[in-house]
C-alpha cells in the first residue's frame, strides 16, 4: 500500500495497532530513513505511550502503555551471536508484550518463526510503499484486514 504523507502513516498505525495482540513480533524491514522507527513510535502512541525513541544505542527499549512494547534496533550487532548478550528470548517470544524489531537480519539465526514482516520502501522524501508479507499466519490475517 502506498503511504503518501505522515497523516496516512498515522492512519495506518492506528489501524495496525488495533490488530496487534500480545505475543506478536513485528519485523520492520527497510533502509535507513525508511520510517521503521517512526511507524513504531506512531503505533506506541496509539497504545497510550507518549515517549518512544529509537533504541539504537541500548538495543532494546521497553514501553509501558495500554500494551507493553519491546522495541529492538539490532543495527549495531556485528555478529548474530551478539544477540546472546541480551535476554532475546523474552523479546523474540513475548507473552505479555508486542515486539518490534528493526534490522533483524543482524540476528538472523535466532529469529522466531511467524513474525509479521512489514517492508517499508522509501519512494521519495514523503512517499513509502508498505508491504505486509503473507509468509506468516498473522501476516495473512493482518493483510486480510487491510485488503477489505
Amino acid at each position: 500500500m502506498e503511504i503518501k504523507n505522515l497523516e496516512e502513516l498515522e492512519s495506518f498505525a492506528h489501524d495496525l495497532s488495533a490488530l496487534l495482540v500480545e505475543g506478536d513480533v513485528v519485523n520492520l524491514i527497510g533502509e535507513m530513513g525508511a520510517g521503521k522507527t517512526t511507524l513504531t513510535s506512531l503505533i506506541a502512541k496509539e497504545l497510550g505511550i507518549d515517549d518512544s525513541s529509537s533504541p539504537t544505542f541500548a538495543l532494546v527499549n521497553i514501553y509501558e502503555g495500554d500494551k507493553k512494547i519491546y522495541h529492538l534496533d539490532l543495527y549495531r550487532l556485528d555478529d548474530p551471536d551478539d544477540i546472546l548478550d541480551i535476554d532475546f528470548e523474552e523479546y523474540f517470544y513475548p507473552t505479555d508484550a508486542i515486539s518490534f524489531i528493526e534490522w533483524s537480519v543482524n540476528a538472523k539465526d535466532y529469529l522466531p518463526d511467524g513474525m509479521i514482516d512489514i517492508n517499508i520502501e522509501k519512494i521519495d522524501e514523503n512517499t513509502r510503499e508498505l508491504t505486509i508479507s503473507d509468509e506468516s499466519q498473522r501476516g495473512r490475517e493482518i493483510n486480510e484486514h487491510f485488503s477489505n
